[in-house]
Formats: structure tokens, sequence, C-alpha cells
């Protein structure tokens, strides 16, 4: 199970942190981390296929993050906390992220997880195109395609675990990997 703090405790010494960012989230912290983000990017990586891939799987991560933030908004301050890093190692690059859910979304995150991960690339660009031209929106206008946006441009499974906090709410862990 992915643990996103036990994860920043044991970064190895082939994995270089480029970005790493712990406490609460605003919508302009968010765009100074992705400016940060694109700025270290522009260091370390020159193709550019690559970086944009890492930039765009950020952004989804991040507005992921924020939208569930405002979930639960209103919620005891330690409850609003989040985690990001961007981690690059001899193979991929990693886009890490921790943050509060409600006990009560657990289960139906972690099987739409396992849904999406199991698809092909075909039936996924299918399912994709196909909730496009639903045009459903949830309350806050989002269309739900986030976790699937994340396994497309990674080309890869996500990886996620959960943690129980209380009866209330769950610390939930995601890892997405880029290879390069």
């Amino acid at each position: 199970m992915l643990d996103t703090l036990n994860k920043f405790k044991n970064l190895t010494d082939s994995e270089e942190l480029l970005l790493a960012y712990q406490g609460n989230i605003t919508d302009s912290l968010t765009n100074n981390l992705l400016a940060l983000a694109e700025n270290k990017l522009a260091m370390v990586e020159y193709n550019s296929r690559i970086k944009k891939k890492v930039f765009n799987i950020l952004v989804e991560v991040l507005q992921n993050i924020y939208h569930n933030q405002e979930e639960i908004k209103g919620s005891k301050e330690t409850f609003q906390e989040i985690m990001v890093m961007v981690v690059k190692n001899s193979t991929s690059y990693e886009v890490i992220s921790g943050n509060f859910i409600k006990q009560k979304n657990t289960d139906h995150l972690k099987k739409r997880i396992e849904e999406i991960n199991q698809l092909t690339n075909d039936e996924l660009r299918a399912k994709y195109r196909s909730k496009l031209d639903e045009g459903v929106f949830t309350e806050t206008g989002r269309a739900g395609l986030g976790i699937m946006d994340m396994v497309r441009k990674s080309g890869q499974p996500l990886q996620f675990g959960f943690k129980s906090i209380n009866d209330e709410y769950a610390y939930f862990s995601l890892q997405v990997n880029i290879k390069y």
C-alpha cells in the first residue's frame, strides 16, 4: 500500500526530489507550485514531451486535491493539509500526492481507480470519449475525467493507498509514474 509520508522519508540516493510541499492548498499556491515545477523541470529535463506530461499530470493531481479540499472545508484545520512531490529516478518521474478525504468516499474512489487501471489503452480512450460526449458534470462543475487523464497521459496504472485516520477521514496517497 502506498503511503506518501513514508515515500518522502524513504527516498533513496538514486531519487532526486524536484518539488515537495506540505501544508494547506489555495488557488494562488497551486499556481506558484506549478510555476516552480515548470522551472525545475526546465532545468533537469530536455525532452519537451516528457516535461509536458509531468507538468500536465501535476496539474491534474493538484486540481483533484483542490476540489476535494472544497468538499471537506469547514473541518478541522489539520484535515486541510496536503502533500505533493515530484521525484525523478533513473527510469521515470513520479508525481506523488497525499490528502485527506471523507471515509465514505474511499470505496468508490478505490473501485474507480482499480477499474481504470485495468482498461487497455483503447478501452480507456473509448471510455474517456464517451464521458466527454455525455457532457455530465458534478455539482462542482467537474466531469470526473481526472483519474482517466492521469492514466492516459502517463501510460501507467496509478498506485494508491488509503490510511484510516478516524471514523470520518482517511488519508489518500496517490503516485503517478511517467516513464522516459
